[in-house]
This record gives structure tokens, C-alpha cells and sequence, in this order.
């Protein structure tokens, strides 16, 4: 139970406080014009990461990839429209499955 604890710990908070540190140089300029709700990325990319630690844990590591995939559908306009945004999510996705990754590396394996 408690490596499982450790493993929410580390991919809430604490790897969103190092996206911001790491990578907010790399954010559009004009991702203040975006029509989305003030922090829903976070909490996006929370839920993204718990969902591959539940992935991780049954081993259905190409689960992984329907995840990435349902957060590219839901955003293939802005995508498709706006390439600085393309690559900002890009980065951004990368980053959370690799935190999710390496955090069920360190707690649960």
C-alpha cells in the first residue's frame, strides 16, 4: 500500500511543479487566448498519469497509447491549427508518461 501511496504522491504535485520548471519556456506565447478552464491542463495530466500507473500495475502497457491517443483526438484542431501548440503538447505528454513511467519504476516494480 504504500509504494502505491508514494507513486501518487510523486506524479501529482511534484511532477507538475517540474513541467513548469523544466518547460514553461516552451509555451506558446499566445496560450492566454486558448479557450480552456484555468488549470485543467494540470489536472488533465494528473489523471493521465494515474491512468497509466493503473496501466503499469495490470501490465497493459499499449493501454498507455489509447491514452495518448484520446487526449490527441480531443485536441487534433488546435493541433492540426497551431504548431507551436503541437509541439508545447508534444512535450508535455512525453513528459507525463515518462514521469508516470519512471514513478512506477521507483515504487511499484
Amino acid at each position: 500500500m504504500l509504494p502505491l501511496i508514494l507513486f501518487l504522491i510523486l506524479i501529482s504535485k511534484p511532477t507538475t511543479i517540474l513541467f513548469r520548471l523544466f518547460f514553461q519556456q516552451y509555451q506558446p506565447d499566445n496560450m492566454d487566448k486558448i479557450d480552456t478552464i484555468p488549470g485543467a491542463g494540470a489536472r488533465i495530466g494528473l489523471l493521465e498519469r494515474i491512468i497509466m500507473g493503473i496501466c503499469i500495475l495490470f501490465g497493459q502497457f499499449a493501454s498507455i497509447g489509447l491514452v495518448f491517443t484520446a487526449k490527441s483526438i480531443a485536441r487534433y484542431n488546435k493541433i492540426s491549427e497551431n504548431p507551436a501548440f503541437a509541439e508545447y503538447y508534444l512535450i508535455g505528454s512525453l513528459f507525463s508518461i515518462l514521469s508516470a513511467l519512471v514513478a512506477a519504476w521507483i515504487c511499484l516494480l
